[in-house]
């Protein structure tokens, strides 16, 4: 009886109720993660009806399946009755509104026999009649599929789109096309180099895409890259006003085909040359290459990653702040500089390396530094030259050079240089990574790291995250 008399008292029929407007639920179905977001859709009809369509907020189609030979096809009938039912299902009015991206991928099947009587493209056609039904579609993926004509002028009904990604795919040049065009905000195209393109006239559908609209590009190939830049911005009068972010293959024919076009991008903000898997003969390595001359070729960059050696072809001093550097001289297969190499390109006294502009390093906050070994030269050079930095991140590329591990720093050594060197006192966040991870000192390790964390701490007060070596030790402050 004591017991009983003990519980807390509750009323009969006492249960927790929270009465919210149907909108507030839904913002915050919003942020539950999908599993618990099915959960939700089998508490009650009306939880049902408002999380369902967020369970559909990303869609993957297969428009048709490829054999070894690349042959598009459709194996079964079936298969179009089902995906027709589930295209129907997700274009209604309860599910269109909550798709937010899409993605065209097709499926390789190994010996299967073509049915001739399907047309393989009847789905391709039907999704993209579809896309307009999906009013809120912000990015469209498309893989393997290539468009003829009247498929892209199907894609060009969706109006908008905040990112287009066209990867492996061919889209048919279309000769005439009555605005509106295409307004794509972010445009990325991707093309394995080992592709051959059937017709390069066709390209990949430039001619459909409103030059006003287009804020940022990245495309890899050369070959792309170059059709981008002679075709569609090379014949354009008003150029892309609006492009802040663009990415190309560091290629030196696309190097020296873009430099004379930099006047047609009034806004560009960040550019990115991207660095191959290797090192490869087609890359600018001479320091006295030409590149062709044009009344303010500079732009004043936020953003810069790439070869060292173009850094003074494009980037204007005072405005910036992000800075990932790596090279294209044949010391390393995967562009690491070594510290003689960065020495002279940040400070000088090398004649065939070309120096940098003080100015333009002395706004940099982030840097990032592919190299063969982390020493004291590399980390002095970095501290005399970047006063305001915040977040500097060191790369070593394993075995990249023969003979790299021995020269390079084990953790012992980073962390005692640390206290010594002047890094910035604005420094907030450093990685360094030198895949020597065996330690020279006799002190223990977690006792080592605790002391040099607190002498850290002391020294670099805004310092809030440390990572060294190739374990990742994480020297985070603790709350105390």
């Amino acid at each position: 009886m004591g017991q009983l008399m003990n519980r807390p008292f509750r009323a009969p029929n006492m249960i927790l109720q929270v009465h919210l407007a149907p909108e507030l639920w839904l913002a915050i179905f919003e942020y539950l993660p999908f599993p618990t977001l099915h959960d939700v859709t089998l508490t009650c009809h009306s939880f049902r009806y408002l999380a369902q369509p967020l369970l559909f907020r990303s869609l993957t189609f297969c428009p048709y399946s490829l054999d070894t030979d690349n042959q598009r096809f459709i194996h079964r009938l079936d298969t179009v009755e089902r995906a027709k039912q589930r295209i129907q299902f997700c274009s209604s009015a309860h599910i269109g509104h909550a798709i937010r991206e899409c993605k065209f991928y097709p499926r390789y099947i190994v010996g299967v026999v073509l049915n001739p009587e399907i047309a393989y493209d009847v789905l391709l056609d039907l999704l993209l009649d579809t896309l307009p039904l999906f009013v809120n579609l912000q990015s469209l993926s498309i893989m393997f599929v290539d468009l003829n004509q009247s498929q892209v002028l199907k894609l060009c009904a969706l109006r908008s789109l905040a990112k287009l990604f066209l990867g492996n795919c061919t889209v048919e040049h279309v000769q005439s096309l009555s605005p509106p065009k295409l307004q794509v905000a972010d445009l990325t195209i991707i093309r394995d180099n080992n592709t051959m393109l059937r017709n390069v006239h066709n390209g990949h559908g430039f001619s459909v895409f409103s030059r006003d609209h287009i804020r940022s590009v990245s495309i890899i190939n050369p070959v792309v890259a170059s059709q981008f830049l002679n075709g569609f911005l090379g014949n354009a009068l008003q150029g892309l006003p609006q492009l802040r972010c663009l990415t190309l293959p560091c290629d030196l024919e696309v190097v020296r085909a873009f430099r004379p076009l930099l006047h047609f991008m009034p806004e560009l903000a960040e550019l990115k040359f991207a660095r191959p898997s290797q090192i490869q003969y087609s890359l600018p390595k001479d320091e006295n290459f030409s590149l062709s001359t044009h009344p303010n070729p500079l732009k004043p960059l936020s953003k810069y990653q790439g070869p060292r050696q173009l850094l003074p072809h494009f980037v204007r001093p005072g405005a910036l702040e992000h800075l990932k550097l790596w090279s294209t001289q044949p010391v390393s297969t995967n562009g690491s500089m070594n510290a003689m190499e960065l020495h002279g390109a940040l400070v000088g006294g090398d004649e065939l390396v070309t120096v940098c502009d003080p100015e333009v390093l002395r706004t940099v906050q982030m840097l990032e530094l592919c190299v063969t070994h982390v020493n004291t030269l590399m980390l002095y050079v970095i501290c005399t030259r970047f006063p305001i930095l915040r977040s500097l991140y060191v790369y070593v590329a394993r075995s990249s050079v023969p003979g790299v591990i021995t020269q390079a720093w084990d953790l012992e050594m980073m962390m005692d240089a640390l206290l010594n060197l002047p890094l910035p006192s604005t420094i907030q966040h450093l990685q360094l990574l030198s895949f020597v991870a065996v330690p020279r000192s006799g002190l223990p390790t977690e006792d080592r790291i605790a002391r040099r964390k607190q002498d850290l701490r002391v020294k670099y007060p805004n310092l809030t995250f440390v990572s060294l070596d190739e374990s990742d030790i994480n020297l985070t402050w603790d709350e105390e």
